[in-house]
């Protein structure tokens, strides 16, 4: 499981750099510090993860918000996809599910 949350992490963190997303800063060091964290394998207790997901996805500006535009619809579909699964791991493990 933790495997597939850092692959999410790594994706995501590849997508916004990649394309140049903006607006998602305090989110991207928040990723990287859970990146950290499970690579030390270190235990995250549940008032830690709902923090950390409360830091990742507020109600307006965060992970959940991000959406890439492109003229091509196959390339936006692929990246939104991608950013969508991502989002959907990570918080699906921060939220014990």
């Amino acid at each position: 499981m933790l495997e597939t949350v850092i692959k999410a992490i790594d994706d995501l963190l590849s997508v916004i750099d990649h394309y140049q997303i903006k607006n998602v800063n305090p989110q991207v060091y928040d990723l990287q510090s859970l990146k950290e964290i499970l690579n030390a394998n270190n235990e995250i207790s549940l008032r830690e993860k709902l923090t950390i997901y409360q830091a990742l996805f507020p109600p307006h500006g965060g992970l959940s918000d991000i959406h890439y535009w492109h003229n091509d619809f196959e390339i936006r579909k692929q990246v939104n996809e991608l950013i969508s699964n991502s989002n959907k791991i990570i918080s699906n493990y921060l939220l014990d599910r």
